[in-house]
Formats: structure tokens, sequence, C-alpha cells
């Protein structure tokens, strides 16, 4: 089974999408997978964070918690 990605934007092509559902050996799924349709540097920062991952760098929850509260009360103490 081959598959196609139709992503009609703009309603003046939506005929389009009108005609191929008039056929019998097209199935038509309106879901739109969010990665499918990000910008190539979306896609490129979403790996950059699987790496990250995969790779330890990154901080827990209470980590960074703390460092907020920490570089809050420097503010604070600055003024």
């Amino acid at each position: 089974m081959k598959q196609v990605v139709v992503n009609i934007q703009d309603n003046r092509y939506s005929f389009f999408l009108e005609l191929m559902k008039s056929m019998d050996f097209v199935s038509i799924n309106e879901e739109v997978d969010w990665f499918e349709i990000s910008s190539e540097s979306d896609k490129k920062l979403i790996q950059k964070g699987i790496d990250d991952i995969e790779n330890g760098r990154i901080h827990s929850h209470q980590d960074v918690m703390k460092m907020g509260k920490k570089r809050i009360l420097e503010l604070k103490d600055n003024k």
C-alpha cells in the first residue's frame, strides 16, 4: 500500500480533496501528524533534545527548581 500526504492549507484547493474522496481506491485520513508538518529547524531541535537525553545531558525537575530559586534570590539581592 502506498501513502500520499496532501497538505491543503488554502481552501481554494479543497476541491482536490473532494475529488480524491470520490475515488473508490482512496482512503482519507484527516489526522495530522504534527511531526510531519513541523519545519526542518523544529525537527533539528527535537533531534537535538533526543540526543541530549540519550547522552545524559539532562537536569531533573528538582535541580531546575533549585537553580531557578537560587537565581531569583540572586536577582532579589542585587536590587
